[in-house]
């Protein structure tokens, strides 16, 4: 970046992971090329394949973790094959005094940035592709006191229970519920139940049907007391921050595990949140 600031880069391929490439063109000194994923194994390393120019031979590049006691060595190895090309192997000569410069100083940015960043345990939040699914809703609207929330939680269920052992409507999933607003005072959300069928409309008009979001998204699995929600979603939020994610729609809770029959510190809620492809930051 530092070497032409009006270089222009692309993002494609996959969302994220093995397949994911980013493509630049630049002045004279950063030139054209393309950098693709194409192997990666959580917290051990990733592969990359590079293409300069014209060139229809790709070089790879590996940044290896390899933990220590007290952090991480990150390891950053380049490869290419010049094959019996003497200009190329003339060029392989002096090649590692024109780039060794510049993999320390991202070696070196790597570290700054790491060091920078809030300690956070990521080991329960994953990339995932959410499916829609058919559901009952009720809108509800409570302040933010935690007994009170949970009493409106309570009811919201109770009114779509009620709709569907009326109408004899099969659930086909776990509940949730789905933040729609939060201020200092007033709480909104749809509690959500999903169902085999949602065709019947209700004549109050109090239980709708709808559709849950279908997409990309960020799930954090939750242990333990409903009670605990902020500190996960703090979590989620400093995830989101620190890969460059955008949100796309409201979040939402899906209750796992049934507090009747499970004790609280067993209890398991995923919290998922929509999000957009990432944004390439310099």
């Amino acid at each position: 970046y530092e070497h032409d600031t009006n270089a222009v880069y692309t993002v494609d391929g996959a969302n994220w992971g093995v397949g994911s490439r980013i493509s630049w063109i630049g002045n004279d000194k950063v030139g054209v090329g393309s950098n693709e994923i194409i192997e990666s194994e959580n917290n051990s390393y990733i592969k990359t394949k590079l293409f300069f120019g014209k060139s229809e031979h790709p070089a790879y590049a590996t940044i290896t973790l390899d933990p220590k006691d007290n952090g991480t060595k990150v390891s950053w190895v380049f490869e290419n094959d010049f094959g019996y090309n003497i200009f190329y192997r003339y060029f392989g000569l002096v090649l590692e005094d024109m780039i060794a410069p510049d993999y320390e100083k991202g070696l070196q940015n790597l570290k700054r940035y790491v060091e920078s960043l809030p300690i956070y345990d990521y080991s329960n939040i994953s990339m995932v592709e959410t499916r829609a699914e058919r559901v009952y809703t009720y809108a509800a609207q409570t302040n933010v006191q935690p007994a009170e929330i949970t009493a409106a939680i309570t009811v919201a269920y109770g009114k779509i229970m009620d709709f569907i052992n009326t109408n004899n409507i099969g659930i086909n999933g776990t509940p949730k519920i789905i933040n729609k607003s939060l201020s200092a005072d007033v709480y909104q959300f749809l509690a959500a139940i999903p169902v085999e069928d949602n065709s019947l409309p209700d004549e109050t008009g109090m239980v709708r049907s709808g559709s849950t979001y279908e997409g990309k998204a960020v799930r954090l699995v939750h242990t333990g007391s409903y009670n605990n929600f902020q500190q996960s979603y703090d979590v989620l939020a400093a995830y989101i921050q620190q890969n460059n994610l955008t949100h796309n729609g409201n979040s939402w809770e899906d209750f796992i595990t049934d507090p009747a029959t499970v004790n609280e510190e067993n209890l398991i809620t995923y919290i998922f949140q929509p999000i957009k492809k990432a944004l390439i930051k310099p």
